[in-house]
């Protein structure tokens, strides 16, 4: 096992705590899925905790990439050995 296979292995799990905690911190909107495919317009109201929410969103949504690029990283590196 290289060093690169363990550093990847160590971002992917970071990666997968980070998630977790990112997205049970984030605040309930209640509108259950329906919000999640058409739309949710309630970003949109000020106060300090929609930007909060929006930042651990956002937070979110780059953690969802790395661990997708991380998890295709991890499977082209095994089948190459």
């Amino acid at each position: 096992m290289g060093i690169y296979e363990i550093v990847i292995g160590v971002v992917l799990i970071v990666a997968c705590l980070l998630i977790v905690v990112f997205t049970l911190a984030q605040e309930q909107k209640g509108q259950g899925l329906s919000a999640a495919i058409m739309g949710d317009n309630s970003f949109m109201a000020a106060g300090r905790e929609r930007g909060l929410d929006a930042k651990l969103a956002k937070f979110t949504k780059v953690l969802g990439v790395i661990f997708v690029v991380d998890t295709l990283l991890v499977r082209v590196l095994s089948a190459r050995l």
